[in-house]
């Protein structure tokens, strides 16, 4: 297996797009580690909001050799864990626009295949 500092480092990385000074994959170590950087689930949740309102990945794209170490299992279950952990599960919902539909919208609403007939 990578060396754990590697493993710690990556899944900082997926949440927060840096390279963070974290030492220890356990679960307790990292959400402590990364609150104490400046990173707690609220800041972390307006980094999720805004990358996903500018349509941009979250969480991050991390080194694959270190994930390909440790089991790509492996790390996507830890990732989900410590997104649990700080209540980042999911997408975080938008509220949609509402407006009426264009004269093109509503025809192709009301275009069906023939076999709904």
């Amino acid at each position: 297996m990578s060396d754990p500092a590697d493993f710690a480092a990556e899944l900082g990385r997926a949440l927060t797009g840096e390279t963070l000074p974290l030492t220890s994959p356990l679960l307790e170590d990292l959400v402590g580690d990364l609150r104490d950087l400046g990173w707690g689930a609220e800041q972390l949740g307006l980094l999720r909001q805004a990358r996903q309102e500018s349509g941009e990945p979250w969480p991050f794209p991390v080194r694959r050799d270190v994930v390909a170490e440790v089991g790509f299992a492996v790390f996507h279950a830890r990732l989900a864990a410590l997104r649990d952990a700080l209540g980042l599960t999911g997408l975080q919902t938008m509220q949609r626009a509402s407006r009426a539909l264009t004269a093109e919208e509503r025809r192709l609403a009301a275009d069906r295949p023939p076999h709904w007939g």
